[in-house]
């Protein structure tokens, strides 16, 4: 069963195409609504002209400006929202920036689709919040 997103948006940014349709089938049955990015400064542009976006996954490596980048810049206009760090770069400084940045979560791809539905639901569904992986992983 999947959960019912369909009043719930997300920026997703990353600059690699199959990242993006494989996010896109894994959201697809919960009706979130989806923008695409491509790099930082896409995403930045698409974070300012939606003001509904709810949660963000940045990917951290992209051109024109990275994620690291972008997130700082997102943070100046919106402490508040949801960020999940998506990478293939699995070494703990980037975990530690991140999490510095305020990251919620850190998933390392490839990731299976009950973990980003699970990383999703923590911020999305009204509920009691469940400690996310950068907490368990900083512990």
């Amino acid at each position: 069963m999947y959960p019912d997103w369909k009043n719930r948006s997300i920026l997703i940014a990353d600059d690699d195409l199959s990242a993006h349709l494989l996010l896109g089938e894994i959201l697809k049955p919960t009706g979130i609504k989806i923008y695409p990015a491509y790099d930082g400064t896409e995403a930045f542009s698409s974070f300012i002209e939606h003001p509904d976006i709810q949660i963000i996954i940045m990917d951290i490596r992209m051109p024109e400006m990275n994620g690291v980048e972008t997130t700082r810049l997102i943070r100046k206009y919106r402490a508040d929202i949801p960020i999940i760090a998506y990478s293939a770069i699995n070494q703990p400084e980037y975990k530690h920036l991140m999490k510095k940045l305020n990251c919620e979560e850190f998933l390392l791809k490839p990731v299976h689709p009950n973990i980003i539905l699970t990383t999703l639901s923590r911020y999305l569904d009204p509920q009691p919040m469940v400690p996310s992986n950068m907490d368990i992983f900083l512990s």
